[in-house]
């Protein structure tokens, strides 16, 4: 696609910074929150799990938005908010089951 205004540059550029900021944001908190969260008995799997699945992430990312991206948006951010939500009824189901077997 090309733009004859010129506003694809400034638009990636607005993007980067902001994405950037809150990657500064969370990467300073994310590793205290969830130590301060995690129960004691169960600190280091939850600390590995949450490395895993943020350097999975990061690892897995290029690749699958590379793979999408030919398919159009809706198939590239449809494929995104379903694995997100997977990802998320994933997490809430297993702190059910913690729950379950905590209390």
């Amino acid at each position: 696609m090309y733009y004859e205004h010129g506003w694809g540059a400034p638009a990636v550029a607005t993007v980067s910074v902001v994405c950037t900021l809150g990657e500064i944001i969370y990467a300073g908190s994310a590793t205290a929150l969830v130590t301060a969260l995690a129960p004691a008995h169960v600190l280091g799997r939850t600390l590995a799990r949450f490395q895993l699945s943020t350097g999975f992430g990061l690892a897995v990312s290029p690749a699958a938005i590379t793979a999408l991206a030919p398919y159009g948006s809706t198939a590239l951010w449809g494929s995104l908010a379903a694995a997100t939500l997977l990802s998320s009824a994933a997490v809430a189901t297993e702190k059910d089951q913690g729950m379950r077997l905590s209390g």
